[in-house]
């Protein structure tokens, strides 16, 4: 419960032992008077009761002691709730995407992963927002929660870790068929290795798109869209391997013939290039029979090469 694995956690422990603290005293406290009332007044010792007609003493206590605690309460909260909210000028910005059912970080350089990269004891800031339904971002080892709701900008959460490791992220608010698989981590590793792996996948980012805008990739476009796969939050409904998801999977799909429902009517159509383009930027034009219209359009979110590397991965996996 009083786990201190970040800052915010400090934040945390403090009201919630207060709080649990004063709970603990009132239970027992309230407790050994309805004992001792039901002794003391019991109907054997007072075999003639009488009304109380009020007692200014009881009635000022029981009106200004929990007053007292609320503001207590209150304040306790108040203050870590200030500091929560007031993320130092020079922490680590990353941008952190919820969609359906996955989480995509961004960092300044350009690199993008499914899972979070951080360095111990520096101050990192995760800026939110969600390309579709409401999502909770969930690190129950730091104690810090922040919903990210469609088109509402400015939605943030903070924290400093202080050990090493690798840590669970959970989303929070159900959003949908697969929430409970919206997974994630948090890797906390030393300055070293987080500047060191921040610097490689940003060479490796470069090198990709340069490969992909130029059409000149040396037959390794491929590994650009897989990584992409996932960084963008496809692997969530799609599989490589043939297992069956909330979408197709990619493996063999490429020049198969498919029968789709377009608008109420099926029709077959073969899986190619133009296909998989109007599929990722129009996904509800063209519904694979068997399957739910769920795939939020990438359009906009997606450029021109991102969508070349991710037609070669598909390609690749025959």
């Amino acid at each position: 419960m009083l786990s201190r694995l970040s800052n915010i956690a400090d934040q945390i422990n403090g009201p919630m032992l207060f709080i649990t603290a004063t709970s603990l005293v009132m239970l027992i406290g309230i407790t050994a008077a309805m004992i001792y009332f039901t002794f003391r007044y019991h109907s054997r010792r007072n075999p003639h009761p009488e009304d109380i007609h009020g007692h200014r003493v009881l009635e000022i206590v029981w009106t200004v002691v929990p007053t007292i605690l609320a503001f207590g309460f209150f304040w306790y909260g108040w203050q870590g709730y200030r500091y929560i909210k007031s993320p130092p000028p020079d922490a680590i910005q990353i941008d952190v995407t919820g969609r359906m059912w996955s989480w995509n970080h961004t960092y300044e350089n350009g690199v993008e992963s499914p899972e979070l990269y951080i360095p111990v004891n520096q101050a990192v800031k995760l800026n939110l927002h969600s390309q579709d339904v409401l999502h909770s971002y969930y690190i129950p080892a730091f104690k810090v929660k922040q919903d990210a709701v469609p088109n509402v900008p400015g939605l943030f959460l903070w924290f400093e870790a202080y050990q090493t490791g690798t840590y669970h992220v959970f989303c929070a608010e159900y959003c949908g068929m697969s929430h409970s698989a919206m997974l994630s981590k948090v890797h906390v590793v030393t300055a070293e290795e987080y500047n060191t792996w921040l610097e490689t996948e940003g060479a490796k980012v470069a090198e990709m798109k340069k490969a992909a805008e130029s059409g000149e990739d040396g037959g390794n476009l491929h590994i650009l869209g897989e990584a992409l796969s996932k960084s963008k939050g496809c692997t969530a409904c799609h599989s490589s391997d043939g297992t069956k998801l909330i979408g197709p999977s990619y493996k063999g799909i490429y020049g198969k013939t498919e029968t789709v429902v377009t608008a109420g009517q099926e029709r077959q159509i073969t899986v190619d290039d133009a296909y998989i383009k109007h599929s990722m930027l129009k996904p509800t034009d063209d519904i694979v029979k068997g399957y739910q219209p769920l795939m939020p359009s990438q359009e906009g979110l997606v450029s021109e090469a991102e969508i070349k590397a991710l037609t070669a991965y598909i390609k690749s996996l025959q």
